[in-house]
C-alpha cells in the first residue's frame, strides 16, 4: 500500500507587531530556496509544496512564478488578518458565507495572477475555518485542500477541529469535521494522538521544523512516535489513502546545517521512510494534488 508524504511551507509576510513571520524578505526567499534545495537533496522534491499569502506572492512574484514553473506545487495560503484587500480583517472562520467567499476568491485571483497558472490548492492560517469554507472552496474551483488540523482547537483564531477526521477525506457540505459528499478533497496535516505540545490537550504536537529541540528530542523522536501513531491509526481504520502531511513555514534557514529546523527537517523525512517500510508500505512524496488523484482512482471516501 502506498503512503503519500508531503512536507509544505506557509510563505507568510514579514512580522507586523501582531504577527511573526521572517525576519525580511530575503530571509523569506532564502528559507523557500533553501528548503527546495534540501528537500531536493533528501529525494523529496516531489512532495515539496509551498502555501503562499496573496500579498507574499504579489510582493515576490518573481520567486514563485519561478517556483511553479519548475514544477513546485504553489497553493494558497490566507490569513484574513493580515490580508491587504480586505476593509475590514477578520479570521476567517468568523467570517459570514458571502464575507468569506469574497476574500478567498479574491485571494485565489491575486495568487494566480502572480504565478501565471490556476490555483487548485488552499490552507488557511491558523486553519480558521467554518462549515461554509469546504463548500466556498469547492465553488471556486479549488481541487483539494489542506484546511484542518485535526486534534486541535485555537477558539480565539475561529478554528476549532478537536472532533475532526484525521485522515484524507471528502468533507461534508453540512460538517466541515466529518466525511460527506463534496468533490473537493481535504488532507489534515499530521498530528499526534498523545504526544501533545506542552502537554496541551488543545495542542496534537505537529511536525514542523521549528519545534524546540527540547520538545522534538535530540533525534526527533517526538516526531518518530507522531509518525508512528498515525501509521498505526490508519492502519486500524482501515484508512484508504494514507499519508504524513508536514507543515512549517517561511521563517527558517533549512538550507543551514548547523540549524535544528535544518536538522528537523532531515529528521522526520528520514523517520517516514524508516517507519513505512517495515509495515508494508511504499513511500510516495507527493504534492497534494497527487494525493486528490489517488483517492479519485480508487473511489476514497
Amino acid at each position: 500500500m502506498k503512503l503519500f508524504y508531503n512536507y509544505s511551507i506557509d510563505c507568510e509576510l514579514p512580522p507586523d507587531g501582531r504577527f511573526g513571520g521572517p525576519a525580511n524578505w530575503e530571509a523569506a526567499e532564502a528559507s523557500v530556496r533553501g528548503f527546495i534545495e534540501v528537500m531536493t537533496e533528501l529525494g523529496m522534491r516531489a512532495g515539496a509544496s509551498l502555501f503562499v499569502y496573496p500579498d507574499v506572492a504579489m510582493k515576490q512574484r518573481a520567486l514563485f512564478r519561478e517556483m511553479a514553473d519548475a514544477g513546485i506545487e504553489v497553493a494558497l495560503h490566507l490569513n484574513g488578518m493580515r490580508y491587504s484587500r480586505l476593509k475590514k480583517p477578520a479570521w476567517l472562520g468568523s467570517m459570514s458565507c458571502a464575507e468569506q467567499r469574497e476574500a478567498i476568491r479574491m485571494a485565489k485571483a491575486d495568487l494566480e495572477d502572480a504565478i501565471g497558472r490556476r490555483c487548485l490548492g488552499y490552507r488557511a492560517c491558523y486553519t480558521s475555518a467554518n462549515h461554509d469554507t469546504f463548500p466556498i472552496c469547492e465553488e471556486l474551483g479549488f481541487a483539494w485542500t489542506s484546511a484542518s488540523s485535526a486534534g486541535s482547537c485555537q477558539s480565539a483564531a475561529f478554528a476549532c477541529w478537536r472532533l475532526g477526521w484525521r485522515f484524507p477525506y471528502h468533507p461534508s457540505r453540512q460538517n466541515k469535521l466529518i466525511p460527506g459528499d463534496l468533490k473537493l478533497y481535504e488532507v489534515p496535516t499530521t498530528r499526534g494522538f498523545r504526544v501533545l505540545f506542552n502537554n496541551n490537550p488543545d495542542r496534537p504536537l505537529d511536525l514542523r521544523s521549528e519545534t524546540p529541540p527540547a520538545i522534538a528530542g535530540a533525534n526527533g523522536e517526538a516526531f518518530r512516535h507522531i509518525i508512528e501513531e498515525n501509521l498505526e491509526a490508519m492502519e486500524k481504520c482501515d484508512q484508504p489513502v494514507r499519508t504524513i502531511i508536514v507543515g512549517s513555514h517561511n521563517t527558517n534557514p533549512y538550507a543551514d546545517r548547523s540549524a535544528h529546523q535544518h536538522r528537523h527537517l532531515v529528521l522526520t523525512c528520514r523517520h517516514v521512510k524508516e517507519l513505512a517500510a517495515p509495515r508494508g508500505l511504499t513511500l510516495v512524496p507527493s504534492g497534494f494534488m497527487g494525493i486528490k488523484e489517488e483517492a479519485d482512482r480508487i473511489g476514497a471516501f
